[in-house]
C-alpha cells in the first residue's frame, strides 16, 4: 500500500525543514502552489507521480526517501531472517503504486548492504520515475523495454535480459520505452559504514 497520507505529510515538512525551506521556496523550486504543497504536508492531496519527482528533487532526496514507510518488523527478510524462503508474486511488499502506473515493490530488504525491489511501469512514456540515490544499484529488465536517461542527457534503451549499472548520484529517469508493460528488478548496493 501507499503511504497514509499523514505519515507522508510529515515527513514531506521534516525533510523540508531540514533542508531549511520554506513552503514559498519549496514551491518556487517545483512550481506548484503552496497551497498543494501545504495540504500534502497536512496530509491532504494525493499527488501525482510527477509532482512527488519534482518535491524530491527539489529537496535532494529520493522518491524512496519519501514513500517508504515499511518497519523493519514488515520485512519478510525480518520475518523469515533465520531460515530460507520464497517470496511469491502476491506476498511482495508493496512499497508504493502510483495509480497503478509506477509500482515498486520489495522482494529483500534486510541486509544492511543490500536490497532487492521490483519496478513496474505501465506503457506509456509519459509515466516516468526520475530518482537518484546514495548508493550503486543494478537494473535487470524482465519484461518489456525500458527506456533509461542519465544525467538528463543520455538516453539508453534496454531489452529483456539486458542489464545496467548505475551509479551514486546518476540521476536516472526510468520509462516504458513501448505502450506495453515493462517489469525491472532493481538491486541496490547500500553504502557500508
Amino acid at each position: 500500500m501507499n503511504p497514509d497520507p499523514i505519515s507522508r505529510g510529515i515527513r514531506l515538512k521534516s525533510y523540508r525543514k531540514s533542508k531549511k525551506m520554506t513552503l514559498k521556496e519549496l514551491s518556487e523550486e517545483t512550481g506548484l502552489s503552496v497551497g498543494f504543497l501545504s495540504k500534502i504536508e497536512n496530509g491532504f492531496g494525493n499527488p501525482s507521480i510527477n509532482n512527488v519527482q519534482k518535491i524530491c528533487y527539489a529537496l535532494g532526496i529520493t522518491v524512496n526517501d519519501l514513500m517508504i514507510t515499511k518497519t523493519e518488523e514488515e520485512l519478510l527478510s525480518t520475518i523469515n531472517k533465520d531460515s530460507s524462503y520464497v517470496v511469491r508474486q502476491s506476498d511482495r511488499c508493496l512499497l508504493y503504486d502510483f495509480s497503478g502506473f509506477v509500482r515498486f515493490e520489495s522482494l529483500f530488504e534486510g541486509d544492511p548492504h543490500f536490497s532487492l525491489n521490483v519496478l513496474t511501469l505501465e506503457g506509456d512514456t509519459s509515466n516516468c520515475f526520475r530518482s537518484a540515490h546514495s548508493h550503486d544499484e543494478i537494473g535487470i529488465v524482465a519484461k518489456g523495454t525500458l527506456q533509461t536517461i542519465l544525467n538528463d542527457s543520455e538516453e539508453i534503451i534496454l531489452q529483456e535480459g539486458d542489464m545496467i549499472l548505475i551509479r551514486a548520484q546518476t540521476t536516472h529517469t526510468l520509462s516504458s520505452a513501448t505502450d506495453d508493460t515493462c517489469i525491472s528488478y532493481w538491486l541496490e548496493f547500500k553504502n557500508k559504514d
